[in-house]
């Protein structure tokens, strides 16, 4: 199954069969040890994602969209925070058999991939995982990555944020070649947007930072998206746009930090693009929601 994507199960059936493995095998860490051999990240849903990635953010905005396609009910989720990120995943029922072996895959499969990408600037101290049974997955090969207990429904893990937009190591031998040189997509495009999400506060965010940060192929990026009649640029005022919307209807913060949250060294720039966004003001925006 790891070799073909495309061949599926019943979850129940997955946590069932790897529960009873652990147990004929007499090993109640098999899980966590499957996910820190390095072989797993040939598995193609992570190698295309991996193979294609210039940076972290950019690798679990792939991974996501691909993995979305092989589920029906799970959900996955990567929550950007100014100093911490979360990845989620959220199976969208209570499993009647114990996934604790395959949450336990997933935290050595994602410390191996961080460990991979990052090398030596890996801190396993930084990431904080939770899952079902935090004893199956403790053994020393994860280091002083912290486990706490969960539940059954939802693997999760946090690390640092700044990790999302280093630069990913080119020596990809564990990863698959074919897809090196993939051009844009709508992925990579999701991933520019939460890259600029999480980087909104910043003045200097613009779209050389932006290239620099993430390592894209400008030229490539900009003719696809002036293909579909937009661009880089375009792509910030959406999300500044978008950002500022979301932040006047949850009247949880004034106007002055909104602009200070979008990046504005003047209250009154931001009042200007907000008018040219909306034909309205930020003020009178938040009064016509009420």
């Amino acid at each position: 199954m790891l070799a073909d994507p495309s061949a599926l199960a019943p979850a129940n059936s997955i946590y069932r069969f790897a529960e009873l493995a652990a147990q004929e095998l007499g090993d109640p860490h098999l899980g966590v040890k499957l996910g820190l051999d390095p072989r797993i990240v040939k598995w193609p849903v992570i190698a295309d994602a991996f193979s294609a990635s210039n940076v972290m953010v950019e690798f679990f905005s792939r991974f996501l969209l691909d993995a979305q396609r092989f589920t029906t009910r799970v959900e996955f989720h990567l929550r950007i925070g100014a100093e911490t990120s979360w990845f989620e995943r959220d199976r969208g029922f209570m499993p009647a058999d114990s996934p604790a072996q395959i949450d336990a895959l997933s935290v050595g499969l994602f410390v191996n991939i961080f460990r991979l990408v990052l090398g030596d600037g890996f801190q396993d101290r930084e990431m904080l995982f939770r899952v079902c049974a935090p004893e199956v997955a403790r053994i020393p090969a994860l280091g002083q990555c912290a486990l706490m207990k969960g539940d059954a429904r939802k693997f999760a893990f946090s690390f640092p944020s700044e990790w999302l937009v280093l630069p990913i190591r080119q020596d990809r031998d564990a990863a698959s070649p074919r897809l090196t040189n993939k051009p844009p997509s709508e992925s990579l495009i999701a991933a520019i947007r939460s890259n600029i999400r999480s980087n909104m506060a910043d003045p200097g965010l613009g779209v050389p930072a932006l290239v620099a940060q993430m390592g894209f192929n400008r030229r490539a990026v900009q003719k696809y998206l002036r293909d579909r009649g937009s661009g880089l640029s375009d792509l910030i005022e959406e999300e500044r746009q978008k950002l500022a919307c979301e932040l006047l209807d949850a009247q949880a913060m004034s106007v002055e930090e909104i602009s200070d949250r979008l990046g504005y060294t003047d209250v009154s720039n931001f009042s200007r693009a907000f008018r040219r966004w909306t034909g309205l003001a930020p003020s009178r925006w938040r009064r016509e929601g009420d």
